[in-house]
């Protein structure tokens, strides 16, 4: 029979080595977790916001803990992956058997604003990548539901289910797209962010044109059930104002 102790200690180690099974294994059903940016979410919301904060995290030196009852004070010092300054925190866990039932997480080195703007980062680098992987499921999970859309072709607002948009859009490729980020900049306050960007798409279309191209990438964010989702996209080209109206694609920054 594991203590309590052994059980916390667990869940660090599985943060360390970032054991998504191992750390799912620990939590009750309805596990909850409270930070000074998150307000008693529920497990799945904290699997997909606050787990993936693992990947920055080497690990963790416990200096106290402190078991009464179900309850548990834990103090530690944390060394991030990135080589940056170690920071010291407090967590409370709430037990139920042999389980985690709830953590509060009370500090830490972070502000509400860096955290979001990682979480930002994060939703940005997920819809590259499924655009570089052509992988329709994966950009759409970046978009709220009621998400509004300016691509750079016709209309002037997208009309087209964002599924349908995106099948058309990658099967005019005849393999991989490359999606490069640049620039990327972020600014966020409590429920709602943007961010702007230079990005570049490389491809072949199944015409055999080549595509090679920089545009102007336009984020509006905001927070949907505990989770930041792409709410407004606006991509643009400049044109040169030769009275031609042709399209500026030959630009880079």
């Amino acid at each position: 029979m594991s203590t309590m102790e052994d059980i916390i200690r667990c869940c660090y180690s599985a943060y360390e080595r970032k054991n998504r099974a191992e750390m799912d294994s620990l939590l009750t059903e309805d596990f909850t977790f409270t930070s000074p940016v998150d307000d008693n979410i529920s497990r799945e919301i904290y699997f997909s916001r606050c787990w993936p904060n693992c990947e920055h995290i080497d690990h963790f030196e416990i200096k106290t803990l402190v078991a009464d009852g179900d309850e548990a004070i834990v103090i530690y010092e944390c060394q991030p992956s990135n080589g940056g300054a170690r920071f010291s925190n407090t967590e409370r866990f709430k037990m139920r058997g042999e389980k985690i039932q709830h953590v509060d997480v009370f500090f830490g080195a972070e502000t509400a604003p860096a955290v979001s703007e990682e979480e930002i980062r994060g939703v940005i680098e997920k819809w590259a990548e499924a655009i570089r992987k052509k992988d329709v499921a994966g950009v759409i999970a970046q978009y709220s539901a009621d998400s509004v859309r300016f691509f750079l072709a016709p209309p002037l607002q997208a009309t087209m289910p964002l599924r349908e948009n995106l099948e058309n859009w990658f099967n005019s490729f005849q393999r991989k797209i490359d999606c490069e980020i640049r620039d990327l900049q972020i600014s966020v306050s409590n429920e709602v962010a943007y961010a702007h960007s230079f990005n570049r798409v490389v491809g072949t279309r199944t015409t055999g044109e080549k595509v090679d191209m920089w545009l102007r990438e336009t984020f509006g964010l905001r927070k949907v059930d505990g989770r930041w989702l792409i709410a407004h996209a606006h991509e643009s080209v400049p044109f040169y104002m030769d009275g031609g109206g042709r399209a500026a694609l030959d630009l880079q920054p």
